[in-house]
């Protein structure tokens, strides 16, 4: 079998090639804006009825200064900035409400009346699984809260790991999902489909993900269980919104020791028109320098990305937003193997660019349509192996949502995309012999397809305590034609005010991919994949503390199994079940969550011959992440991970029986804030990365006989980061 030369993660021929080295630490800027002098906003919140609420969430969009309500529905907030400001209120059962207000050198008295929202209780989107960079489930994910978790790099991907039920095979960010494959989670920008959502991509993901925390308004991540109109694969998704009209011209200045960036926003019509955009460059040379490893690399890992975005509102009940982005990144890496002593060299290029509309009608509909085209390309060689592809996925998505009554909501929508692969491959006859001498293979497919995709969901109050979802989806694919029904319910029952009792159930399907379906490498009569989600959870759910814990099950059936005849069969099998339990606080000065999951996965697939653990199948993980604010302009960030090994192969006819030793890592984040007058300010940063210094074991590399092992570790061990960010 090929392993691969970094991680030693089994890669079978036809799969994505080789886990790409971890190559350098980001640690996003701060996004705070200032002004001198401290000035004190106060005021009170009450709901419609006169009750003062109390832990309702007030702080600043610019800058997170903000605090709580007392217990009778008071706040005061001290900040450096005055002039123009927007303030951010936000409580479980109420309406998010976003108040425009000028902050004065005297006392800021404002009183708020909160509107409960149209839907008491929150629909089943799972565990971790439903967490938002907006507010509309108490559980908040923001750019700061991603930008401040220590180990992330402000990476959304990296920060989505820190949550139960979201395995990590290596030390990049790709997404395994309660026993599923990285190809398993959907990744979605403004109704496009991100195909290929990673830099230095791999066959685990990549190293990092390709959308900055800061191009986005909102997040909603689900680790099983969403409903209908979030798509059709089998373990996860990820959809994110990209920024709407700026508020204010700005420009961004960054640099560190593996990147340089400038960004910037043009309000070319306040209310109405502006443009936002930013580029990064980054280069690991020095970052290599400091910390040791440079050695390893024939090409130091070099990106460039960039992005525009463009918003016009139209009036206050429609707008259209152009969204266009781009990245090219290039690795050249020392591989030594027991049959290969050479280079591996890749490069992969990134294409996104999506038209998105959305309008509000007089009679409460809310419709939203996007066209969009993603290309990728990579090319890759090492030894006797090669690898060239090229992908382009056309998609148009309409998505419509209608409030009926006042307990009843109506979500219903389109999908049509067409999808172009193409794949170029010489790969050796023994997998585990990477020698140029070595008898090779080649494989080269052209393959396009078809695929639509209908939904419609109702939201619906069944009673005072009782919330429920019901959705029906069909997908149909031309080429071969089939058609998949899925139907998902869940129901949420409020035991009191702040407990909850969730159960989840769906079916779900995924294509296999293009290479699986190719004509004369493949089989073309492949059927679509299938999973089914079982869910059981209690959820504890206050302003400041957020507690969940749930049991799942899914049940995996046609999944893709080599065949000596037809290549490939529906004939693989699978399950996975476990437990998640996350824990999260939330206090203006500090704040955190502890997160575990046990996992029980096993699958019969590809050359799997009989039912075995995944590569991927980690019992247990446990996450710790804390985070601590002084003084606003000061942050520190701990982040503790412990994961019990993966399984791997030590002898031929022994698959996964072992395991490897278990993995620790502690990082640590810092970041200080100046301030130096009108909307100007600095952010210095830093980062200490794997602080306990521990040489991680992430896979073996043999010889064709097994005779021979290599250890595949940790990059490096303990190494730094710093940088700073300058807004003007």
């Amino acid at each position: 079998m090929l392993t691969d030369p970094i991680y030693g993660h089994y890669n079978p021929i036809c799969k994505k090639g080789n886990k790409l080295r971890r190559v350098l630490v980001i640690v996003g800027a701060l996004s705070i804006v200032i002004g001198q002098g401290l000035q004190t906003v106060s005021g009170n919140i009450t709901s419609k009825s006169g009750e003062k609420l109390t832990y309702v969430n007030v702080y600043f969009m610019d800058t997170l200064e903000g605090t709580i309500t007392d217990s009778t529905g008071n706040f005061s907030i001290k900040t450096k900035l005055g002039g123009s400001r927007l303030l951010r209120i936000s409580h479980i059962g109420f309406e998010q409400m976003d108040i425009s207000i000028s902050v004065k050198p005297e006392m800021n008295e404002i009183k708020v009346v909160l509107v409960k929202s149209f839907m008491e209780m929150d629909p089943v989107t799972v565990s971790a699984g439903s967490f938002t960079m907006a507010d509309e489930e108490g559980q908040t994910l923001t750019s700061m809260d991603i930008v401040t978790t220590a180990g992330a790099a402000a990476d959304i991907f990296r920060a989505i790991q820190t949550f139960p039920g979201v395995n990590s095979v290596d030390e990049g960010a790709g997404m395994y999902v309660r026993g599923g494959d990285v190809s398993e989670t959907t990744v979605i920008l403004d109704q496009a489909t991100i195909s290929h959502p990673y830099k230095y991509e791999s066959d685990t993901g990549g190293y990092f993900g390709m959308i900055s925390p800061f191009l986005l308004s909102g997040t909603y991540f689900s680790s099983g269980g969403f409903t209908a109109k979030y798509g059709n694969v089998l373990s996860g998704v990820l959809a994110m919104e990209s920024l709407d009209l700026p508020s204010r011209s700005s420009v961004n200045i960054g640099a560190g020791l593996a990147a340089l960036s400038l960004g910037g926003a043009w309000l070319i019509e306040p209310g109405k028109i502006g443009i936002q955009f930013s580029g990064n460059y980054s280069d690991t040379k020095y970052l290599f320098k400091v910390n040791g490893g440079e050695d390893r690399f024939k090409k130091v890992p070099i990106s460039w990305d960039g992005n525009v975005s463009a918003v016009y509102k139209y009036s206050p009940m429609g707008q259209v937003k152009l969204f266009h982005y781009s990245n090219i990144d290039e690795i050249g890496v020392n591989v030594i193997t027991p049959t290969f002593d050479g280079i591996m060299l890749s490069d992969n290029g990134t294409k996104l660019t999506n038209i998105q509309w959305r309008h509000l009608f007089e009679n409460g509909l809310v419709a939203k349509s996007s066209l969009s085209l993603n290309r990728f390309n990579q090319g890759m060689s090492m030894g006797n192996f090669s690898r060239d592809m090229d992908d382009s996925l056309w998609k148009w998505r309409t998505d419509l949502s209608f409030i009926i009554s006042e307990n009843i909501k109506l979500n219903a929508g389109f999908i049509a995309d067409d999808l172009n692969t193409v794949l170029a491959m010489t790969y050796p006859l023994d997998q585990n012999d990477l020698s140029e001498a070595a008898e090779t293979g080649t494989f080269d497919i052209d393959y396009e397809t078809r695929h639509f995709g209908f939904y419609a969901e109702t939201e619906m109050n069944l009673s005072r305590r009782l919330f429920s979802t019901f959705g029906l989806r069909s997908d149909v694919l031309d080429n071969p034609r089939q058609t998949e029904i899925d139907p998902r319910i869940s129901l949420n029952y409020r035991l009191s005010d702040k407990q909850f009792l969730k159960v989840a159930s769906g079916i779900y399907h995924q294509y296999p991919q293009a290479q699986y379906r190719d004509e004369w490498n493949g089989n073309p009569n492949l059927k679509a994949m299938q999973a089914t989600h079982a869910i059981l959870g209690y959820e504890y759910k206050a302003e400041i503390t957020n507690l969940k814990v749930e049991l799942y099950q899914k049940n995996y059936t046609n999944l893709v199994l080599e065949d000596s005849a037809t290549n490939f069969t529906n004939d693989g099998h699978g399950y996975a079940y476990g437990a998640d339990i996350f824990l999260k606080g939330n206090l203006p000065i500090i704040s955190g969550w502890v997160s575990y999951s046990y996992l029980q996965s096993q699958r019969k697939e590809l050359d799997h011959l009989k039912i075995s653990p995944t590569d991927y199948d980690i019992n247990h993980n446990l996450t710790a992440a804390l985070k601590m604010r002084i003084a606003n302009v000061n942050s520190l960030g701990l982040t503790y991970k412990y994961t019990t090994g993966k399984p791997y192969t030590a002898a031929k006819d022994e698959w996964n029986a072992e395991r490897l030793p278990p993995m620790q890592r502690l990082d640590l984040s810092m970041s200080r804030v100046y301030f130096f007058g009108g909307a100007k300010m600095m952010v210095i940063y830093g980062a200490i990365s794997n602080v306990l210094d521990k040489q991680n074991i992430y896979g073996y590399i043999y010889s064709p006989d097994y005779s021979e092992r290599t250890e595949l570790k940790s990059t490096h061990g303990r190494n730094v980061y710093l940088g700073f960010s300058l807004n003007l």
